[in-house]
This record gives C-alpha cells, structure tokens and sequence, in this order.
C-alpha cells in the first residue's frame, strides 16, 4: 500500500508539471547565492523563469564573466510548485557554478533566455571576490552518498547557517526626501528576506518616534503576499511591514527614528540555492534584531505672500458649501455644512473663516473627520456643521466662504470659494416692550369713569410704593435682568475676542464629556476606543489650559512646556505613564485585565484636578 500511496503522489507531482497547462505570467530573474566569496570558494548564478514549467524555454547559454571560471557548461535544472491562496504558480531555473580567478570585483555579464516567442534580457551582476582568510569556510556540497539516492529523494541537509545582514533586512522608503511645511511624506517599510527563511514571534522594541512630524498610520496588509525582487543580485522575497504619513510641522532637517523589531528567523538547512530549500524541512529558529536606517527629511518653510483667508492647510482639497435651508422663521435654526476634501493632514485642518451677518447667532461648528488609510496617500474630508440662528425677519446675504491651501505640488497657493446664497427670513421679532396707543398717541382706557357711588378716604402716606416690599422687587428685577444680560453679552463678546481665555473655560467642561464617552465605550466593549478617549481628555485639558496645538506636540516636548509652567516633576511622570498606558491600551488592548483598565480611567480623573490646582496656585 506504501507503494501504491507514493506511486499515485508521484502521479499527480508530475501532472502538475506536465506540459499543457495554463501558465501564469511569466517574469524571469538572475541571482548569485552570494555576493561576497573567498578565492576558495564558488558562486551559484541562477536564473529563474516564474510562471514556466520549462516546457517553452530555451536553454539558455552561461553568461560570460570577468575574474571568474565557468566550471561546467551544461545547467543544473530546477522546478517548484507552490500554491498560495489556491493560486498555483511554477517555477523553473537553470543554475551555473563559477569560481573566481583572483581577488578583487568580479562580474558575472547580461544574458538572453527565449520562453516561448519572447526574449528577456538580464542585469549584469557584481561579485566580490576576497582572501579566504576573511571569510569563513563554507560546507562542501557535495553529497557522497548522491549516487546511492532515488532521483526523487530529497537532497541530503547541511548545517542550517547563520543570518547576516545579506539574508533579511528592513528598508525605509520615504516618496520624498524634501518637502514643504505640513506636506504628506509617505514612509513605507518594506522587509526583505531569502528565499527559505521563515519569521515568528516578531515585536517592536521600542516606540518609533517621528519628532517634528505629526503623523498617521495607514493600512497594510495583515497577511501580506511576498512579492519577488532582486537587489544587488540577490533573489529576495518582500513585504509591507508598516506605512505611515507624516507631515513635518516645521521648517528645517528632520529625522524619523529607524524602526526596531526583535523576532526569530528560520535559516533553512542545506545550501542557499532557492529551489533546493524547498525540500530542507529541518531548521532551527534565532533570535535576531532588525533595524532601518533612520530617515532625514529636510521641510521647507512655506513661500511668502500667503493669503489673508490661510489656515495652514497644504495638499490637494477641493469644498463644498451646503445650506439646509434658505427660508426659515426668526428663531428656527439653519445648518449650513462646510467640508472639505482631498490629500493632507485633515486631522490638524483648522475651520474656514466665516463673514455672517449680525442678524444671525453663530454657534461653534461641530467638526467630524473621515480618513482613508487605506490608499497610498492619507485622504478624507473633514466636515464642519454651523448653526445659525437668526434674531430678526428679512432678507439677508451669506457672503462667499474661501477656503485656501498650499499646493505642493505647483509650488503655490490655491483657493476654493463657494456662491453667496440668498436667506429669507419670515415671522415677527419679539420685542420686550409692546404698547397698544390711540391715533394722538395718547394709551387705550388712559380715563377712568366717573364715580357712582360711596367713596371712603384714606391717608395718602399708606400708599407710597417706596414703603413696600413689593414694589422694591417690581422695581429691582428689570435693572437685575438688564444687568445679567449686560454681564452675559460681555462674555460671549469675551469667548470671541479672546480665544485664550475661551479655551480654558472650556478645558474642564471637554476632559469630562470625553471621560463619559471613554466609560461608554469601555462598557460598550470598544477597548481601543476607550483609551482613545482617556488620551483625548488628557491632551485637550492640557492644549486648552495652556492654550497650544496639544497634537502637534512630541513626548518630550509636552515635558518641557509643563516643566516651563512650574508643573512638578512627579504630575509630570504620571502624565508619562499614563499615556503609556494609553499607547499600549491602543495597541494592545488583549494584555489587560477587565480590572485594569479602568486604570487609565481613574488615573486621568485625578491627574486633570491635580494639574489644574499646580496651574493655578
């Protein structure tokens, strides 16, 4: 039966790779197993057809080489078969061993590999040929007991080597090394490994920081698909490890800190050749450490010659004004919704100016911002609901909103303005005092009849209004109304011409509506959320008390704008840990307890009063 069961596996191994068969897209590939050898030693070249069989290749003749021998003519051949997400895709190659002449930088020329009615051509590739002693030997490949083995057993395994920096690494691609104040740079961090190697239990090491920037996480792939490329002749299989979208808040050089992971790697046994590794099934995990290299940004100020309407925005953005109505009642409520969208960093997007007239009472909008992150670049819109209310009846002009943006792309400022719009306003303003006269203007029922009957007489001092108690109150109330509307217009006058004093009004108030929310949320299950929320409390008590762009702010930034307010070193320290404690509630809601998470809640809860006390002494 043993026999039988192999007979039919080998069965269908061979009609996968019968000829015949619809064949993927073809890409071919040339590579060295190393770059760097001894004079000693040899190098394999290799070319790779994907999505061949071999059936309508042509074999190819060995590329000629400068400071290396061919030592043999004919190619060794090999074929896969994988199949990843029920796709099936082949693999086939021929492979040539060369040994080096001399020390010194070798190459290995450009050939030409005809599959089907198709050329492709391929890179030359460099080697570096140096004195044994500096490297260290490698095993023989050959296999003594070769000749006593079945053509279909698999290769006998060598000592699984060591990683180096040539088998896996971490490459950070920015789209650009220069761009404007506020301008969306795209940092992607691509992971490149062998053929063979496996990664398992990998793990930032540190938080990566990009101070000067402020920066949004987008969307990769949570079970991404190697893609095959070749660097420096080096056949290599690459994924998206992390992409993020940075805008640098201001001018000068900046760097981003390179980003760290610890993981264990898989080296598979036996030599390095790609196809030979696939029947390598034992191998051993190590520990290793990866790192990028840091990336350097150099953020040019804005130009000159901003217009007055500004704000700061730079991208692309287009907007678009909409009223929900243009006739309305005095008194009814009208929505008019502003929004904005495009490329750039919508979560910082200030509010566009507005011109309304006094007829009207102008709330604060109500802002909602949608992000894409799962694009290239980090787009959305952000939209912002104003509430006018309007205090007489007429017919009244909402002048043109300008909404106007830097344009990194063309280098300048660009604008959009929406169409004034007609309101007409109907019904009847309440006024305070109502008077019904005659035509001489003289009051209705002014006279009063004339007596009829008895009429008893009484001391006119028992009638003065001043001795009674009433009359003070009648008297009082009118100047106490006036008065609190007096005090009450001087602090809505107030919350507008000084925003600083308005911001920290309105610090308390805000840390706890987002405290509320953070408990909904927690009882709601929605733990990322939840310590979202907590954060958001902290931060937007501390940016409205001190009056500054709390989300623009880096760690040790916020430290030292507390320590500039005398804030003491241990209120400081809790800040750290709290938010801290909220990172790691963000991204990694699993490790807590249902116990601990109201941590966070209660740790913030203390924290706002206890700042606010040491700010006010």
């Amino acid at each position: 039966m043993r026999g039988t069961g192999g007979l039919q596996v080998l069965i269908f191994v061979l009609g996968l790779l019968a000829p015949g068969t619809v064949l993927a897209q073809v890409d071919v590939h040339a590579s060295v197993d190393a770059t760097t050898i001894g004079t000693e030693e040899s190098v394999s070249f290799t070319i790779t057809i994907d999505g061949s069989d071999g059936s309508n290749v042509q074999v190819p003749q060995p590329p000629e080489a400068d400071g290396l021998t061919l030592l043999q003519t004919i190619p060794r051949t090999q074929q896969s078969v994988s199949i990843v997400n029920g796709q099936m895709s082949r693999s086939f190659g021929y492979s040539w061993s060369y040994r080096p002449t001399a020390e010194g930088t070798a190459r290995i020329g450009a050939t030409t590999i005809t599959v089907g009615n198709r050329e492709y051509h391929t890179q030359p590739i460099q080697v570096q040929v140096v004195a044994q002693s500096q490297r260290p030997a490698r095993s023989p490949r050959v296999d003594p007991f070769q000749a006593l083995r079945s053509p279909f057993d698999p290769p006998a395994a060598e000592p699984a080597p060591e990683p180096d920096e040539s088998d896996l690494f971490i490459r950070a691609v920015p789209t650009q090394r220069t761009a404007w104040q506020n301008e969306q740079v795209v940092i992607e961090y691509r992971l490149f490994f062998r053929e063979g190697i496996q990664l398992r239990q990998s793990r930032l090491t540190d938080s990566w920081d990009a101070e000067g920037f402020w920066r949004e996480e987008l969307d990769v792939e949570t079970r991404p698909i190697p893609r095959v490329t070749v660097e420096n002749g080096l056949r290599y299989n690459t994924i998206v490890l992390k992409k993020a979208a940075v805008f640098p808040t201001r001018a000068g050089e900046l760097t981003v800190d390179p980003l760290k992971i610890e993981s264990e790697a898989m080296m598979p046994f036996g030599s390095r050749d790609p196809f030979r590794s696939l029947f390598a099934m034992q191998s051993r995990f190590s520990p290793i450490e990866l790192a990028s290299e840091k990336v350097t940004i150099t953020s040019r100020p804005l130009p000159q010659g901003a217009p007055d309407a500004f704000n700061g925005a730079v991208g692309s953005y287009a907007m678009t004004v909409n009223p929900d109505k243009t006739t309305l009642e005095v008194g009814e409520s009208l929505q008019l919704t502003v929004t904005v969208t495009g490329r750039g960093n919508l979560a910082t997007m200030d509010a566009p100016s507005l011109s309304i007239p006094a007829a009207f009472d102008v709330y604060d909008p109500d802002v909602s911002t949608l992000l894409n992150r799962s694009g290239t670049r980090l787009s959305g819109s952000k939209t912002f609901r104003y509430i006018l209310i309007p205090r007489t009846n007429g017919t009244f002009e909402i002048p043109p909103i300008e909404f106007v943006w830097f344009d990194p792309d063309a280098g300048r400022y660009r604008s959009s303005m929406s169409e004034p719009f007609p309101v007409v306003v109907t019904g009847t303003a309440t006024s305070p005092l109502s008077v019904t006269a005659t035509t001489n203007g003289m009051p209705v029922d002014d006279f009063a009849p004339a007596f009829t009957g008895d009429v008893s007489w009484q001391s006119s001092s028992s009638l003065l209004l001043h001795t009674r108690w009433w009359a003070w109150i009648l008297l009082l109330t009118p100047l106490a109304a006036m008065g609190g509307a007096h005090f009450w217009r001087r602090y809505q006058d107030r919350l507008v011409r000084d925003p600083r004093w308005a911001r920290g009004r309105r610090a308390h108030p805000l840390s706890r509506k987002h405290l509320k929310q953070a408990m909904e949320l927690l009882q709601g299950g929605d733990t990322k959320g939840y310590f979202e929320e907590v954060e958001r409390a902290v931060l937007g008590f501390i940016g409205n008390r001190l009056d500054v762009a709390e989300k623009g702010l880096t760690r040790p930034q916020l430290d030292a704008l507390l320590a500039q307010r005398d804030v003491s070193a241990p209120l400081r320290s809790r800040l750290r840990s709290l938010l801290d404690l909220c990172d790691r509630g963000r991204f990694a809601p699993a490790s807590f307890s249902p116990e601990n998470k109201e941590d966070a809640f209660d740790d913030a809860s203390s924290f706002i009063p206890d700042l606010d006390e040491e700010l006010n002494p």
